[in-house]
């Protein structure tokens, strides 16, 4: 066997993965929580967050479940209700569910799901990795994202 097919063997498939929406943020891995690069907040500072907007309809978190019923990763979006843009705060997938992008290919699937129920006319994604996104049809935004600090 070589070596790609050893990491291609190594790889599960996200095809097989289902989003279903969470009302118990807590069933989240606190490990796919501390993996999203940029995070601010702890894993129980999410939760308790999550916990307080389970019933606001503006508030989407979907977990990524494989056929064991295991949750491999998870995306959390919320829609403007001024503009209707959606806007991905966050998404994590397992490491084993990476494989040259799947697992972003595998959300951005959903989210065009997710962005016709909405009726939103754009997703926003905030991303350290621009290049890696814009190979997927992401376009650089309008709207710039502006940090101040008063340290």
């Amino acid at each position: 066997m070589t070596t790609k097919e050893t990491v291609s063997a190594e790889i599960k498939s996200v095809s097989a993965l289902k989003c279903v929406r969470l009302k118990i943020p807590r069933l989240i891995p606190s490990l796919l929580i501390e993996a999203v690069k940029g995070r601010t907040f702890s894993p129980e500072q999410f939760y308790v967050y999550q916990e307080m907007q389970v019933d606001n309809s503006s508030n989407f978190l979907y977990a990524l479940i494989d056929d064991d019923k295991k949750i491999q990763g998870y995306l959390w979006a919320e829609l403007n209700t001024l503009d209707n843009s959606l806007f991905i705060n966050t998404f994590s997938i397992s490491k084993e569910y990476w494989g040259k992008g799947a697992g972003i290919d595998k959300a951005i699937e959903f989210l065009e799901v997710l962005r016709k129920q909405t009726k939103s006319p754009r997703v926003l994604w905030m991303t350290t990795n621009e290049k890696f996104y814009a190979k997927r049809g992401f376009k650089r935004s309008k709207i710039s994202v502006m940090e101040y600090n008063s340290n």
